[in-house]
Parts: structure tokens; sequence; C-alpha cells
């Protein structure tokens, strides 16, 4: 089975424009998006049978992906944080200067000093005044 899928993305490559979008009508039975070009045809038809073939994304992965359209389409330029597992709604403390500092993580970032960031890291250099790993910082990682 995976051969055979193997051979027929292969393929692909030397359709047309055209012959890819027969392709896409007989495979899913529909037209292909107004807004398509040959590669993304390629592309789109291969992932939708390896998707068929072994199973799509989980719910938890296509939750993190719309999370973060959510926070791109807010703000374009939007950094993407490690993935440490952190749940919303969990408390971060460090003690620096004689001062404890608190983060709460959100679905979409950290509040710190009720404002929000992107990332750990912008908080840690917000607390120390220089370049910090924030995971580091916050003992999330050694």
């Amino acid at each position: 089975m995976h051969e055979k899928l193997e051979s027929y993305i292969s393929c692909l490559e030397g359709l047309s424009l055209t012959e890819l979008l027969v392709e896409w009508q007989t495979r899913f039975q529909e037209s292909a998006p107004a807004w398509r070009s040959a590669e993304y045809l390629r592309l789109t038809i291969a992932y939708r049978l390896q998707e068929q073939a072994f199973g799509g994304l989980s719910p938890d992965t296509k939750q993190k992906l719309r999370q973060f359209a959510r926070a791109f389409k807010r703000s374009p330029n939007h950094q993407l944080t490690p993935n440490l597992d952190l749940k919303p709604g969990t408390l971060l403390e460090r003690e620096w200067g004689g001062v404890r500092h608190r983060v709460r993580v959100l679905d979409d970032g950290f509040e710190y000093s009720d404002e929000r960031f992107a990332s750990l890291s912008e908080i840690a250099r917000k607390i120390t005044g220089s370049r910090w790993s924030g995971p580091l910082f916050f003992g999330l990682k050694k």
C-alpha cells in the first residue's frame, strides 16, 4: 500500500495544471479551490492521500494550529515559544532582585504585570534587563 502511494505521489510531479484539476475532481468529487496553482494542487493532493492512508492530525494538534493562527492574526510578529506543555492558568514564579515575579500562562502567550507577552524570554528580559532564555529563567529547562 505504502509503495503504491509513494509511486502515485511521484507521478503527480509530471502532471500539468489541467491534469491536476481533473485528478482533484476525480479523487475528491469536488472542484479544486479557486486560488489554486499546480504546485498547491500537487502538495494538497499528496497530503490528502496520505491523510486518508495514515490518518489526519490529532484533535490536540488541530487545536494548537488554530491557536497559532489566531495569535498570528492578532499580531503578525507573534513569536512561537518552545513546546513546554504548560496548561493555560498555570502560574510561574521566580524571585529576582529580592522581588517575587509571577507569570500566568495563557492560551496564546503569557501575562506578567498586567501585560501580555508572546514568550517567556520577553518577560525574563523585562525583569532582568538582559537577554535570557525564558524557560531557563523560570526553571522549566536545565
